[in-house]
């Protein structure tokens, strides 16, 4: 079997720090690693790859359409999350009225 080459390692490295990053929920970690891989494909010559760089930069794009998956699902989490709390902002914001309502009522 033949040597890895630099750039094989890198996508590696990269690969796993996205996975284990997307596993812990790490979403900053995520980003961090998001940021290195871009700039590394901005310096890469896909002509210029070797069949095994190929499969590297193959298998860390599908891992990588895993994680935006992922990332995506997150967000939506989110946005459901942060909706449930406004919808509840506005109930105890009404019931808080009524409650000054009340006591005006009795002044």
């Amino acid at each position: 079997m033949p040597a890895s080459s630099p750039i094989t390692a890198r996508l590696q490295m990269l690969g796993e720090r996205l996975r284990d990053a997307c596993a812990s929920r790490n979403w900053t970690s995520v980003a961090r690693t998001d940021v290195e891989l871009a700039q590394l494909l901005g310096t890469l010559d896909a002509s210029r790859l070797s069949p095994g760089e190929r499969g590297a930069l193959q298998q860390l794009r599908r891992l990588h359409a895993q994680v935006r998956g992922e990332c995506e699902r997150e967000l939506d989490r989110v946005r459901q999350t942060l909706d449930q709390m406004q919808q509840q902002r506005q109930g105890w914001s009404a019931y808080a009225e009524s409650q000054d309502w009340g006591l005006e009522a009795q002044a």
